[in-house]
């Protein structure tokens, strides 16, 4: 969002606010949960898509249906055969798809791993701009019922919540899903501070960000602390790796220490200098990561 679009908005919703705090939250709420295309593309984005397309021709290619349309799967056969092959799920972050965690999939596939990446609710080719956690939830089950479970996930930023609420079981009706290792990269823990950062972001009032979160509740029934990571994983049998740059300006470092220091399996180990986003692009979190999980 450009300097200019987000200060127009901050206008409209710190004056709505004062006025209809409850209308303004809920407007806010959608504005929160909506997908967006990107505008123009930069030749680094240009180029990985030119990658990873040529990686997907060779994917097949799955739709799967949910209540709100339908999702985008892709399914990659190992390359080498192993006593016991295994399935990993790859789950990417907001305002991304599966596509950009694509160096991941070819290390896996050479260790004997299946290999199956998502476009989660609203993004990539999955249908609708309308994206939050119980959608996802639903749409994690909804892969499991067609593709078969994956014990094992790799997840970036905000997919790191949706694995630890489907994971956990903490939505109703759908049961825990079984996992024995789990690698979050750049992780958020708090579900309060992303809402509250939001609404500092687009200019709410006290009156305004309290209404917010309760669009939480009217979703979920819980409340926004029910969907700590931290204290989610605290409910899942898994080894955890904890992979985080600490010069993330998107998701602090600080999130990711929480999360370890809650829960006794999870190692966390700090990446210098590659941000949010390029992490996912580097080889030694790629090796990193396909380490942990052969082991």
């Amino acid at each position: 969002m450009n300097t200019a679009m987000l200060a127009f908005i901050r206008a409209i919703f710190s004056n709505a606010s004062k006025i209809a705090p409850n209308v303004t939250a809920r407007v806010a709420f959608r504005l929160f949960c909506t997908t967006f295309n990107v505008g123009k593309k930069s030749a680094q984005y240009q180029e990985i898509l030119a990658r990873a397309e040529e990686q997907f021709s060779r994917a097949r290619h799955h739709t799967i249906r949910y209540s709100r349309g339908t999702i985008s799967a892709f399914e990659f056969n190992p390359k080498a055969q192993t006593d016991s092959s295994q399935t990993v799920l790859l789950v990417h972050g907001w305002q991304s798809h599966s596509r950009f965690m694509y160096k991941f999939v070819e290390p896996l596939q050479r260790q004997g791993f299946r290999v199956i990446t998502i476009d989660l609710p609203g993004h990539g080719q999955s249908s609708g701009r309308l994206f939050h956690l119980p959608l996802a939830v639903e749409a994690m089950h909804a892969v499991r019922g067609k593709l078969g479970s994956a014990n094992i996930i790799i997840s970036h930023s905000l997919g790191g919540a949706v694995v630890a609420t489907s994971s956990a079981g903490t939505l109703q009706p759908y049961p825990a899903m079984n996992v024995s290792k789990l690698v979050l990269i750049s992780s958020p823990d708090s579900m309060a501070k992303i809402f509250d950062d939001f609404a500092t972001m687009v200019g709410l009032n006290i009156l305004a960000t309290d209404a917010l979160r309760k669009n939480i509740t009217r979703l979920s029934g819980l409340v926004a602390a029910d969907f700590d990571v931290s204290t989610q994983l605290q409910q899942v049998q898994a080894d955890i790796l904890l992979l985080h740059a600490p010069d993330d300006k998107e998701v602090p470092y600080s999130e990711s220490e929480k999360i370890a220091q809650a829960n006794e399996t999870a190692i966390l180990e700090p990446v210098e200098g590659l941000g949010h986003r390029r992490i996912i692009a580097s080889d030694d979190v790629v090796q990193r990561a396909v380490q942990f999980l052969s082991n």
